[in-house]
């Protein structure tokens, strides 16, 4: 990459780790030559996650999902633009064409689940593609088998915790909201608190116990999130990780590989 690609990227590296710092942290265990690709995968998956599930103006949120999902198609012809996906380019050949074409139907998909089989079956296309590409960015001859899985608690935890004033409510299913007699704008108050923990209670308990065939990015996004939601069930969902708990944790998962 040039001096202005690697600057550019910095910067879409720092916005991604403004939101997940404990994944700055984590690269301190990536071996230096797949650091690169390492740290614009990550910033990837924020840049894809934020257009599909971020943006309150559907308009908008097609338009910037549309974008990426074209550019995905160039970076498999060897025409990308994006600073991100340049980083990329140089990367083992992967599925970002059947990835493209996912994140298209994902933008469309379900907002507010009538429960956690729902909320996972709405999501399930897009993780198990970001699962193939993951895999085949970082050598593996396929996916762990609970990688998809692992990924779909991943998106669903994170729209929970940055998306409780949106219309999907942070994706929180409606029988939690029954449960707990709430309306959907109960959610988001106080009130709410118990559903919404309830809702981290059970992502936690979907979540794989260990990914021991998945690239080192997914083991150590693991354990991070293992460690969000239970601060999501405790009625911290906006505590910022512990450096020294990222640290161990990351460790720990880098070792499992």
């Amino acid at each position: 990459m040039s001096g202005a690609q690697a600057e550019a990227l910095t910067g879409f590296v720092a916005k991604w780790h403004a939101r997940e710092p404990e994944m700055a942290i984590a690269e301190v265990f990536c071996p230096p030559p797949l650091r690169e690709r390492y740290r614009a995968w990550g910033a990837l998956l924020f840049e894809l996650r934020e257009a599909v599930f971020e943006l309150s103006d559907p308009r908008v949120a097609m338009g910037k999902t549309g974008w990426w999902a074209e550019e995905l198609v160039a970076l498999e012809q060897g025409r990308a633009r994006h600073p991100v996906t340049q980083a990329l380019a140089d990367a083992p050949p992967a599925r970002w064409t059947p990835l493209a074409g996912v994140l298209i139907e994902a933008v469309q998909g379900e907002a507010r689940p009538a429960g956690r089989d729902a909320a996972f079956a709405d999501v399930a296309p897009l993780a198990a593609a970001l699962a193939a590409v993951e895999a085949e960015l970082f050598g593996r001859a396929a996916p762990d088998p609970d990688a998809a899985r692992a990924v779909a608690a991943h998106l669903l935890a994170q729209r929970l915790l940055v998306g409780m004033g949106g219309d999907d409510r942070g994706r929180v299913p409606m029988h939690l909201q029954a449960r707990h007699g709430l309306t959907s704008g109960q959610l988001v108050e106080p009130a709410g608190a118990s559903a919404r923990r309830d809702w981290a209670a059970e992502l936690a308990e979907a979540l794989p116990r260990a990914l021991p065939a998945a690239p080192l990015y997914r083991r150590q996004r693991l354990a991070a999130d293992r460690a969000r939601l239970a601060r999501a069930r405790a009625g911290r969902p906006d505590a910022a990780p512990p450096a020294l708990g990222s640290l161990l944790r990351s460790w720990r998962a880098a070792r499992a590989g």
